[in-house]
């Protein structure tokens, strides 16, 4: 009897502490919900792809071509002229031209594929030497040069991969269409688009931040400057804000701050350039007869060269004029806000 109780109560005992632990594992999923299951990658996802490349290859580049697990297949490329390249083991060549490094690796798998090389080849492509499209940035810009056109690209981005603009930029950017812009724009090949620099670089003009695309060439135009030197107590060049109405040599002293104690006023020159020396002009101006106002203020020309030599200095207009062109060399600019010095 004892026994057949002992039994009973086990049996119970049993059944309780099932029911207990099938609550604490319900309850413990409902507090702690299973974690998602990661998304798988699609399968036509490149290993070592570059998110947001979207340079399309052109003639010229050189390619690293790398095939997992199959490197016999894979090496470094250069593209053809006409747009193609040869795999090993692919009996004809893959057309690489336009593609970017993804859709390549995917032609190039498909190749492999069909040439019954390998089941299902898993193929990066990388550009190494970007020759197919190239930009051209010219003039007053840090570092002039052809660039690779990896990616699209507006003017803005342009200069700043060519170091920027100098501060002897001028206010306008000279945009020539090349081959390309002429296809996508509908303007003839080599039109020509002035870009307000100024304003687009203010921010004050976005819409000038214009694509540029395969071929085309970026002149920054030089600024319009005056140079002041000798006995003042700021020498250097001297960007002229508005071109138009010019700056005036008592203007263009005010700019250098004045004279400094030894300066000869009554014996300035104004060198007036040009491409020949035989036609620079050497013009004698009184300082400080202009500046007392009996004699007629003179407006300097871009690229006039105001000097002012010191007392005792030999008084030729030669001399002078040498002394005035050997001043300007390695002085600084001024203007838009900052100084920099000239580059050696």
């Amino acid at each position: 009897m004892e026994s057949k109780f002992m039994q009973t109560s086990t049996r119970q005992f049993l059944r309780n502490f099932l029911l207990a632990a099938s609550l604490v594992v319900v309850c413990g999923a409902m507090a702690h919900p299973q974690d998602p299951v990661p998304a798988k990658a699609p399968e036509n996802s490149q290993p070592g792809a570059r998110p947001g490349d979207d340079y399309a290859v052109g003639p010229g580049d050189v390619l690293s071509v790398n095939v997992i697990d199959a490197p016999e297949f894979g090496g470094k490329f250069r593209v053809s002229d006409t747009g193609m390249i040869n795999i090993p083991g692919v009996p004809g060549p893959v057309h690489a031209e336009g593609q970017t490094s993804i859709e390549l690796s995917r032609s190039i798998q498909q190749a492999l594929v069909d040439a019954k090389q390998l089941r299902n080849p898993k193929v990066t492509v990388f550009v190494e030497e970007y020759r197919g499209r190239t930009i051209t940035v010219l003039g007053a810009v840090s570092k002039p040069s052809v660039y690779p056109l990896q990616k699209h690209m507006r003017v803005i981005e342009a200069l700043s991969m060519a170091g920027g603009v100098l501060p002897g930029a001028g206010d306008t950017v000279t945009l020539v269409r090349g081959p390309a812009s002429a296809e996508a724009t509908g303007t003839p090949e080599g039109s020509v688009q002035i870009i307000p620099a100024g304003r687009l670089l203010k921010g004050e003009d976005l819409t000038a931040n214009v694509e540029v695309r395969n071929g085309d060439v970026l002149n920054v135009s030089a600024a319009q400057v005056v140079y002041v030197v000798g006995a003042v107590v700021k020498p250097g060049g001297y960007v002229m804000a508005d071109p138009s109405t010019g700056v005036s040599v008592v203007q263009a002293i005010a700019l250098a701050q004045g004279f400094t104690p030894i300066a000869s006023t009554k014996h300035a020159i104004i060198v007036r350039q040009s491409t020949s020396d035989n036609a620079r002009k050497q013009i004698p101006v009184d300082l400080g007869q202009m500046q007392r106002g009996k004699l007629t203020d003179v407006v300097l020309a871009p690229n006039d060269i105001l000097f002012v030599p010191q007392s005792g200095t030999k008084i030729t207009l030669q001399y002078l004029s040498e002394a005035a062109m050997a001043a300007v060399t390695g002085i600084a600019y001024y203007g838009l806000g900052y100084r920099v010095a000239t580059h050696p």
